[in-house]
């Protein structure tokens, strides 16, 4: 087992690994709801866009 040494700029590189995964999460979970939305709305979208026209 390797012993890491801990330098402020490793643990720097750990804090944004970190922020990196949050915001990978975050960026998936809004992908998902907005593809989730879409699906929710297509059937009442063609509906909509006739009262546009």
């Amino acid at each position: 087992m390797k012993t890491m040494e801990l330098s402020p700029m490793t643990v720097a590189q750990y804090k944004g690994e970190a922020m990196v995964k949050k915001f990978m999460k975050s960026a998936k979970q809004a992908i998902a709801s907005t593809f989730k939305f879409l699906l929710f709305i297509s059937p009442v979208y063609p509906q909509c866009t006739q009262g546009m026209k």
